[in-house]
């Protein structure tokens, strides 16, 4: 484990507990938090409970990150930052506990799923409550009867700034579609359906997914590291955001602090930067048509389009981070309350009757997860044999599909020698047949021969040559024909 530090005495150690790591918004506020606590003394890092060890896609990331294997000693302050992180800090030994709420995480699941109901579970925990919206804040007040400290986000200048273009820009309005293709509280395909038959091209960047084949883009982009985002912002004159769901509006206010403009849907959080008509046009959720006819309005109309980027730049310039970590400092700074009360008495009888079914029901799903990892990988060797194989009898095929190449090769061949052997056959058979005819004409004419006069006179003529009574025994008329001749 690694050790305490001693560069500092009075300040906390600090723990930052996400999930995994993907680029996204809610990962990047908390790599903020924790840096910038770092660089004003704090010993902070961050744990990951899915085992991650690096945020590489996060510029200036300097605070360490470590698996639940890992965990560093003497931890003072433990923040939670996703519903699937708070049953771990729970059971952790850390004397402060924070859930940091950046959303209400119900909303990404649906009403019956387990997720929707563990998600609401965990904001009973008996921790001390940070959010980054206001709208959050009154919600859990309203809602569990907590009160949270609201810390809001801010805009990092030194990572979203007017930068260099990845193509420049032309006549034709370039619009921006940002949002993962694989999650449709983002509104991508929403923002998609608005951009139909206008004048404009249309660059499209996603964190995971697929996109689909009906969508048209002119660029797309996958998987883009954080610092170079103010590339391709900068690349563009308008961004279309129409998420469903949203904590706090990050997009946007990138968006302004790169020097465009955006068409956002209206959606919770949106009042944390955003001005309707004075830094941004807005429209009502999933109001495809409005959106569309917005984009349409900032491409015709270029005045209103260059006044509502002077304002998003004030406005992206406000949001200082320094001043949301002033406020964050002192809140961990500060003396830990004596217990942890809400308003109404009987939240903490709930909270005592479902913490333990909230634990235990956690640990059969992640024993059940593992099984289910223990049989994906016995499965994924099958599959590996099974591959092998495959790639084996596909040699083997290969082989006897050569072999059957040459066999037919031979048998045509053969084929071939037979019709000609036929042929010769044939012809044959018709000369003996031609001959067959003329022996039986010729055995007609010598049958013929044989039964004429002629004949008979020559076989008696042989005969008296043969014998003297013979030729006394024929005819006088005979004789003296034979005589004469």
């Amino acid at each position: 484990m690694p050790p305490r530090s001693t560069s500092r005495n009075s300040m906390p150690r600090i723990a930052y507990l996400i999930a995994d790591a993907p680029i996204c918004g809610g990962v990047a506020v908390v790599c903020q938090h924790a840096n910038r606590l770092a660089r004003r003394g704090f010993d902070t890092c961050i744990l990951s409970t899915a085992g991650e060890e690096r945020i590489d896609w996060f510029p200036g990331q300097r605070v360490p990150v470590y698996p639940l294997s890992r965990i560093p000693d003497d931890i003072d302050i433990g923040i939670a930052t996703w519903w699937g992180t708070t049953h771990h800090l729970y059971t952790m030994n850390i004397p402060r506990k924070f859930y940091f709420v950046q959303s209400d995480e119900t909303r990404f699941y649906p009403p019956d799923a387990y997720q929707h109901s563990f998600a609401r579970d965990s904001y009973w925990f008996p921790f001390e409550y940070i959010t980054e919206a206001r709208w959050i804040q009154k919600w859990l007040k309203a809602t569990f009867g907590v009160k949270a400290h609201y810390v809001p986000n801010g805009i990092d200048l030194e990572i979203f700034h007017p930068g260099e273009p990845l193509a420049p820009k032309g006549a034709k309005p370039r619009v921006l579609i940002e949002g993962p293709a694989d999650t449709p509280r983002k509104g991508v395909a929403e923002c998609f359906r608005a951009l139909e038959g206008l004048p404009c091209e249309i660059w499209y960047v996603s964190s995971q997914g697929v996109p689909d084949p009906s969508w048209r883009f002119d660029r797309y982009f996958s998987g883009v590291p954080m610092m170079e985002m103010k590339r391709i912002y900068s690349s563009c004159d308008i961004l279309l955001k129409m998420s469903t769901v949203e904590g706090s509006f990050g997009p946007p206010l990138e968006m302004m602090a790169c020097g465009g403009t955006c068409v956002v849907g209206r959606v919770t959080g949106l009042d944390e930067a955003i001005l309707p008509g004075e830094n941004a046009l807005v429209v009502e959720p999933g109001d495809v048509n409005g959106a569309g006819q917005a984009v349409k309005r900032l491409i015709e109309d270029g005045e209103l389009r260059q006044r509502l980027i002077r304002n998003g730049m004030a406005t992206a310039t406000r949001l200082d981070w320094e001043k949301s970590i002033d406020v964050l400092e002192k809140i961990f700074l500060s003396p830990a309350p004596a217990a942890m009360t809400r308003d109404i008495t009987a939240v903490e009888r709930r909270v005592k009757e479902k913490e333990k079914a909230l634990i235990e029901s956690y640990a059969r799903i992640e024993k059940f997860v593992n099984l289910l990892r223990e049989s994906e990988q016995g499965r994924q060797k099958d599959i590996d044999f099974l591959r092998s194989e495959i790639g084996r009898r596909d040699k083997d095929i290969e082989c006897l599909t050569n072999r059957i190449e040459c066999l037919t090769n031979k048998i045509e061949c053969l084929t071939n020698e037979i019709k000609c052997l036929t042929n010769g056959i044939r012809k044959r058979d018709s000369d003996i047949v031609a001959l067959q005819h003329r022996i039986n004409l010729l055995r007609d004419e010598l049958n013929n021969i044989r039964l004429s006069r002629q004949w008979k006179l020559a076989e008696a003529i042989m005969e008296a040559r043969r014998s003297p009574r013979a030729l006394l025994a024929l005819p006088l008329r005979m004789i003296r024909s034979i005589l004469w001749r």
